[in-house]
């Protein structure tokens, strides 16, 4: 049990010391921060940068010689000595006003980034965005407009696949005659600008782009089917479907891809 302690401990060992690197070396831009009196609006930047600084020295040491990160715990440790020395021990202890709030979230953000940008790109946005679904149906309602709504989204039928299609690499219980390799398509969806439009007709239009989006998927599946059958493949397997929106002054574009490997089985 010890040899085996030692063996992952020995394993890890660019893992620990990344982040003491990490902490020492944000410790270390805390202290010059303070030393220099590097202050910005009556916030020492030390709030700001020392969880920056850490966290990136920390990741910098774990890609390169631990090959994988190791969470940033230097950023969230330095968040929280110089945070703790900020507010109680300095003979002028931070106090709060608007500056220092803006300096805490900025903080927060710099210490523990995957958090911050979950709440703020997943639930707030997300609520904005289930908030203005329900004031859009509400406005459909009462101006009598139809608005489309999940269930007519997923009614988009879909393309009849004579070929196989298989999201798993393999075919239980076949052989595989031929390996033709990896095959994509691609199609586009395109929403054009007209001017300026309404709450309502904005929230239409981000519907109607969800039903389309079902069709012009399916446009791409048919479209990897006949290039598969060009080749001479009767099968699609590690199929991938991969959506990217690109934006522009003209509208904004949606580019579906499909991909697989494509194969001849018996």
């Amino acid at each position: 049990m010890l040899s085996s302690f030692k063996e992952r401990l020995y394993q890890n060992r660019w893992r620990f010391a990344a982040i003491l690197i990490g902490t020492l070396v944000g410790f270390i831009s805390a202290v010059l921060c303070v030393y220099f009196n590097l202050v910005i609006f009556g916030f020492n930047i030390m709030f700001i940068a020392s969880p920056l600084i850490a966290g990136y020295t920390e990741a910098f040491i774990a890609r390169k010689k631990h090959g994988k990160s190791t969470g940033a715990i230097s950023a969230l440790l330095i968040f929280i000595i110089i945070n703790i020395y900020g507010w109680f021990f300095p003979k002028n202890p931070i106090t709060l006003n608007l500056f220092t709030l803006g300096g805490i979230a900025l903080t927060i953000q710099a210490a523990v980034p995957i958090l911050v940008n979950y709440l703020l790109f997943v639930v707030f946005i997300g609520t904005i965005t289930y908030a203005l679904g329900l004031i859009g149906n509400l406005l459909a309602k009462l101006t009598g407009k139809p608005v489309s709504t999940p269930e007519e989204a997923k009614s988009v039928a879909m393309p009849t696949m004579e070929l196989l299609f298989s999201t798993v690499p393999l075919i239980e219980g076949k052989t595989v005659v031929k390996n033709f390799g990896l095959i994509s398509a691609e199609a586009v969806l395109k929403e054009e600008k007209e001017g300026k439009s309404s709450l309502l007709n904005k929230i239409n239009v981000k519907k109607d782009m969800v039903y389309e989006l079902g069709k012009v998927r399916n446009e791409a599946l048919k479209s990897l089917e006949n290039m598969a059958k060009e080749i001479g493949a009767n099968a699609v397997l590690g199929v991938t479907i991969g959506y990217e929106s690109v934006g522009g002054l003209t509208g904004s574009t949606m580019i579906v891809t499909v991909s697989g490997n494509a194969i001849l089985y018996k």
